[in-house]
């Protein structure tokens, strides 16, 4: 599953490549296209950003949503380049004069008014990675979430958008919680203690993409079963959390 992180990483790579770029020819298989593709040609890419593992490609009124998921890639081409995929994969396909932005296997490709960034804002949680992170708002969603586990809510997109399952694993091993807690036994510095780990962890993950570097090392729990906790030396635990059955690294010893 694509995370925060790696959506933003893709989304500065296709700015940086498509800003002002005009769009020459575009294709797509989708059912989420909402206006008349040719409306989009010889309009101009103006900016990519994320909401959350959302990539939007705003254009001159128009926006371009994708959600890569699990398989979903994207790719940058030169006009002269052979796609490296067979063509039964692409979900979305953009030319400019320079450059050609092929997008594989992504599950969600939506294509509509630029209003959609709206309801995206409104559907989901704050994103550590964008400029209207709020810490204190998102404080008030996770305490709204009575009864439930903090290990699920993390993944909850209405929550907080853009963490994934290795970074809620990440997040609670540095922060010292046990993912099995209930919102209601959290105190609120517990929370912000979450909250301040998220965004200083989404930001490592990020500069890690962005220099295309393994995330490797800054995995201490994930998929490290039955190996020993880095801070304590005590085994890593392993097991599927209920109800939402993801994988799930814990050490007992250091979360609580």
């Amino acid at each position: 599953m694509v995370e925060g992180p790696t959506a933003k990483a893709y989304a500065l790579r296709i700015e940086q490549n498509f800003k002002n770029s005009i769009i020459e020819k575009i294709e797509t298989k989708s059912k989420k296209i909402f206006i008349d593709l040719d409306s989009l040609i010889g309009k101009k890419i103006k900016r990519v950003e994320t909401i959350g593992k959302n990539i939007i490609l705003l254009i001159n009124g128009f926006a371009i949503r994708l959600h890569l998921m699990m398989y979903g890639t994207i790719h940058i081409y030169s006009l002269n380049e052979p796609l490296l995929k067979p063509e039964r994969l692409i979900r979305l396909f953009i030319q400019t004069r320079e450059k050609k932005l092929v997008v594989y296997n992504a599950p969600i490709v939506e294509i509509g008014k630029d209003d959609l960034v709206e309801k995206l804002l409104k559907e989901l949680g704050r994103d550590p990675l964008r400029e209207d992170w709020d810490r204190e708002e998102t404080l008030r969603r996770i305490k709204a979430c009575r009864g439930r586990k903090i290990g699920e809510v993390l993944l909850d997109q209405k929550v907080i958008a853009g963490i994934g399952n290795i970074l809620r694993n990440e997040i609670l091993f540095r922060a010292k919680i046990h993912p099995e807690r209930l919102v209601d036994e959290l105190k609120d510095e517990e929370i912000r203690r979450i909250l301040g780990v998220a965004e200083k962890l989404c930001k490592k993950f990020l500069e890690f993409k962005l220099k295309k570097k393994r995330i490797k090392p800054l995995l201490f729990v994930y998929n490290r079963y039955n190996k020993l906790c880095r801070v304590c030396c005590n085994p890593i635990k392993f097991y599927l959390q209920e109800p939402i059955k993801r994988k799930t690294f814990v050490c007992e010893n250091c979360q609580k």
